[in-house]
């Protein structure tokens, strides 16, 4: 209809789905004002149009451009990676057991080959700078090497054994020499007068004849000690066994079977007497008991010093000298002279010539050497097969206080450097009694799973 008759417009029409009021006329539907709130509008703080608050700037990129019609807003960009450092070439690497503990150095930095890492605290190095190495001044044997084989560490070189040799008798010279001097000055200030040596006697009691003796072979044991220690620069203990260190529980575990072989051969003495006795027509003075009152001086330095003694002659004879000759067996059998080099890895070249040149240290002929052979070629085994000179400590000290204690008890001590021959029945006596020793020193050391190799 026209407007001008009165036809409603198309703005003026009721908006679909609203029902007329009751009772009345179809009011016209008005458009609602923006600037009047309806009922359902709320006034607010952001209900006004440009109230809201802008979007917040990127850290990075600052606010965002305004869109265009085919523009998205740009993503952050990523900040770029580190460079990772180089890898390094084959070989390297390090050997196995010389990597630093962790976080002792940056990553990709390794020690170049044949050197042992080591990062200084003392000198901090800025990340990606090459750390400063120090080689260990001590170096122990790799892990599995045997008792005999000790000495042959990275450190070794072919001189190093001689030379340790000679340092060793070296300072025993002047070592003992010291103590005989430092003794004799002690004795003239408290009994009032210099003695002067008679014979093999140094002074006129037999007693502190021996003392001085045993203290001036005792004091070799740090002079072997300090011989490892500083020519062959390995640890100072690599002398007493495979963990460097002396093994106290299984020295006093192998004085069990020792007194075994005391007992044994004091037994087989008298036995072998009884079927072979002695062709000597004139009986031995086996003497009497002195009395306690003067066993007992003797009997504590026999008791305090021996053991020092014996300990000591093990540590050059079993120790140094074993060691010593091991070392100059090739980590590699292959090549020219497989069999001379293959005898070399074994311990027995060592055990045989420290058997000798033990041997040679004392006074005894004929029979009494060969028996002291025996007894040094089987102490000699144990060590390596136990892999420390605890078996042979123990063996060696017992036997000595026997040696010394029965003729102190008797009044028999100014014999005790007394060393000679002795009749072919003693090798008959000695052989049973240290076969009995050592199979079962070989049977504790495998019940109680004594350590062999480093």
């Amino acid at each position: 209809m026209d407007p001008q008759q009165g036809e409603p417009r198309p703005q003026d029409s009721p908006p679909p789905g609203s029902q007329p009021p009751p009772g009345g006329r179809p009011q016209p539907w008005v458009p609602p004002n923006p600037q009047q709130p309806g009922p359902y509008s709320q006034p607010g703080p952001y209900s006004q149009p440009g109230q809201y608050p802008p979007p917040a700037p990127h850290p990075q990129q600052g606010p965002y451009p305004p869109a265009g019609p085919y523009q998205q807003p740009p993503y952050p960009r990523q900040p770029p990676y580190p460079q990772q450092p180089p890898y390094p070439q084959p070989g390297a690497y390090p050997a196995p057991g010389q990597y630093p503990p962790p976080g002792q150095y940056p990553p990709g930095q390794y020690p170049p080959p044949g050197q042992p890492p080591f990062w200084s605290p003392e000198q901090p190095q800025p990340w990606g700078a090459q750390p400063y190495y120090r080689e260990p001044s001590i170096v122990a044997a790799p892990p599995g090497t045997p008792y005999h084989r000790l000495a042959r560490t990275p450190k070794h070189r072919w001189w190093r054994p001689i030379v340790g040799t000679l340092f060793l008798a070296a300072g025993a010279f002047f070592l003992t020499a010291a103590v005989l001097v430092g003794w004799e000055i002690v004795h003239s200030l408290i009994t009032g007068e210099f003695t002067e040596p008679q014979g093999n006697d140094i002074f006129p009691s037999d007693t502190e004849n021996l003392a001085v003796t045993l203290v001036m072979l005792g004091i070799l044991t740090p002079l072997v000690l300090l011989s490892a220690w500083l020519v062959q620069r390995r640890p100072w203990l690599s002398v007493a066994s495979v963990l460097n260190r002396v093994r106290w529980r299984w020295l006093l575990l192998c004085c069990l079977p020792g007194l075994g072989y005391l007992v044994l051969s004091y037994a087989l003495g008298l036995l072998v007497e009884q079927i072979f006795p002695s062709e000597d027509p004139v009986a031995a003075d086996d003497g009497s008991w002195i009395g306690l009152a003067a066993f007992v001086v003797p009997a504590l330095v026999i008791i305090f010093l021996v053991p020092f003694q014996s300990a000591a002659e093990e540590f050059v004879f079993r120790g140094w000298l074993i060691q010593a000759i091991g070392a100059y067996g090739p980590d590699q059998v292959a090549g020219r002279g497989r069999w001379f080099k293959a005898v070399l890895r074994t311990p027995w070249p060592g055990i045989v010539i420290s058997s000798v040149v033990f041997v040679s240290a004392h006074g005894y002929t004929g029979w009494a050497m060969a028996d002291i052979f025996v007894f040094a070629m089987t102490i000699g085994w144990l060590t390596v097969r136990t892999g420390g000179l605890e078996a042979a400590i123990s063996l060696h000290a017992l036997n000595n206080l026997f040696a010394f204690m029965l003729p102190a008890a008797m009044g028999q001590l100014d014999g005790w450097d007394e060393q000679g021959g002795a009749p072919w029945t003693l090798l008959l006596v000695d052989v049973p009694c240290l076969a009995l020793y050592a199979t079962t020193v070989v049977w504790l050391a495998k019940r109680h799973r004594i350590a062999r190799v480093s």
